[in-house]
């Protein structure tokens, strides 16, 4: 088994050997079979990207996933993959970025760009969002330390 090394920077930017990879076919594969590392080894990588008879141990930054963008239902990462937007899911963590869930045991952070969508209402009181969309509203609690 061959084994490869990555980095996913702050922006969720993949890089092997110090050059990002931009290939858009090969990010949302990348992306796709992203998972947290249960193998034992390489404890510094915190997630694993197997591909055939190849293992790809994975460091980040901060979260893998970054959400660049929504399309009507969809947030999208990567190359050009979207994913179901969850707003019932959605949470911060400890430094107030919002998350939504990824796969699995695995969550990314929203950019800004999705902060700011005019179709995206916010509202905020002393304990938690509000997000409305489409009509409907969906409470967000601000963090606090049993989460």
């Amino acid at each position: 088994m061959r084994i490869y090394f990555y980095r996913i920077d702050s922006n969720a930017r993949l890089f092997h050997e110090d050059s990002e990879l931009t290939d858009k076919k090969f990010l949302d594969f990348f992306f796709a079979h992203l998972e947290k590392n249960r193998t034992g080894k390489y404890p510094e990588y915190s997630y694993i990207s197997p591909c055939g008879k190849e293992m790809n141990f994975v460091q980040t930054e901060h979260y893998p996933v970054l959400f660049k963008h929504r399309i009507e239902d969809k947030l999208y990462y990567g190359g050009e993959k979207g994913i179901l937007f969850q707003p019932e899911n959605l949470k911060f963590d400890t430094f107030g970025n919002l998350l939504h869930p990824f796969q699995k045991e695995i969550w990314g952070r929203i950019s800004s760009e999705i902060l700011l969508d005019p179709e995206l209402e916010w509202r905020e009181n002393s304990e938690n969002w509000d997000l409305i969309w489409k009509g409907k509203e969906f409470r967000i609690p601000k963090f606090r330390s049993e989460l």
